[in-house]
């Protein structure tokens, strides 16, 4: 739901997004002259989030609990080593903001198609790749029922 407010001689708008690590995350906005444009503006910027056009933390906090919780569980050290790195220095940073239940599997193609463009690993690597995205949103869609 989105909240209008008046900051000053200007309006605002505000609406609630995942929670990241326990703690309530709310999205802001404000300069706007009118109250109608604030809204306007709002119900735009809450579909892009709904969508996931707009980068809203969910993968950053969810690639953390699978390490954490199913990985450094069943997995030898060096495997859970090379899946912390394909997880924090790749994953994280093109899916970490957007809500898992917005990312599609033609956004995963195409990123992991340009993955392969831009690296030239070798192709047990490049499988380790698919591994940690089919295993951690495998186990995204037991747990949270996406």
């Amino acid at each position: 739901m989105i909240s209008i407010q008046k900051s000053g001689k200007v309006y605002q708008y505000r609406f609630e997004a995942a929670r990241v690590n326990g703690k309530r995350k709310q999205i802001t906005k404000s300069g706007f002259k009118t109250k109608n444009a604030a809204f306007i503006a709002g119900q735009k910027a809450y579909e892009d989030y709904q969508n996931g056009g707009c980068k809203v933390e969910g993968y950053i906090s969810y690639g953390d609990y699978w390490l954490e919780n199913y990985c450094k569980v069943s997995l030898k050290y060096r495997t859970i080593e090379e899946y912390s790195v394909i997880v924090n220095k790749y994953l994280k940073p093109m899916l970490g903001f957007y809500k898992l239940n917005s990312i599609t599997s033609y956004q995963l193609n195409k990123y992991l198609i340009d993955i392969c463009r831009r690296y030239d690993y070798s192709y047990g690597y490049f499988r380790n790749f698919v591994k940690v995205i089919k295993c951690s949103f495998r186990v995204a869609t037991d747990i949270l029922d996406l």
